[in-house]
């Protein structure tokens, strides 16, 4: 029997934790209406769930895309399966690969971003729990504090700027175009168009400035 290499093994591995955990997902709620004596409405639950899944698939679809390259598939289906991809997983594994100096997509830069991911996870799932049993009471009167709300409101451009200015300068070039078209497509079509369809943009985004890179690259410009 062949043996499966390390990219192969991660896969095998992620595939089947992402099925146990949606059966789990999906199990749970037939188990609780089991218990509790409650019917299970079928057309009801589809006619709620389909809008919100059709959303979520997209940003889903483009999530992986955008972030497997970034943190490697071995993060990318424990920061999945975790939760909180964006805001905790994909800063936590960019930085410790960062600190360790391997880059993205090499076999030692996908062991830091699995090793960064799962610290993470540990971490904030402590400190969550610590933070339920003892400090709620006494940092809620700081998080509701008028004074310091747009702070908290606005944590995820300040995360993701930080995040970017290192990715610009390693190839301002390429990032000319995400940038660019991002902020065109924002002003033209407007704020609130730009939030509700941003799943939609962000996909001819994404294609735009592949186009654009091998553009660039055939052209020797990169």
């Amino acid at each position: 029997m062949k043996e499966r290499s390390f990219s192969g093994k991660v896969h095998l591995l992620g595939r089947l934790t992402v099925v146990l955990i949606l059966a789990c997902f999906i199990g749970l709620a037939f188990v609780l209406g089991a218990v509790y004596h409650v019917s299970f409405d079928i057309p009801a639950a589809l006619q709620n769930g389909i809008p919100i899944l059709l959303t979520f698939t997209i940003a889903g679809v483009c999530e992986n895309l955008a972030y497997a390259p970034m943190i490697g598939c071995g993060a990318l289906y424990m920061a999945c399966v975790t939760g909180n991809l964006s805001n905790m997983k994909t800063p936590a594994a960019i930085n410790a690969m960062e600190v360790s100096g391997h880059a993205p997509g090499t076999p030692k830069g996908d062991v830091i971003s699995i090793i960064a991911v799962a610290s993470s996870t540990f971490v904030t799932t402590l400190i969550v729990f610590a933070g339920m049993l003892f400090l709620a009471p006494l940092f809620e009167p700081i998080y509701n504090n008028p004074f310091l709300q747009p702070a908290f409101k606005n944590m995820m451009p300040a995360l993701f700027g930080a995040l970017l200015v290192p990715q610009i300068a390693k190839a301002p070039k390429q990032a000319v175009c995400p940038i660019l078209l991002a902020i065109i497509v924002r002003l033209a079509v407007g704020p609130a168009f730009f939030s509700t369809y941003q799943s939609f943009i962000m996909i001819g985004i994404i294609i735009a400035s592949v186009a654009y890179s091998l553009f660039m690259h055939k052209k020797n410009l990169l």
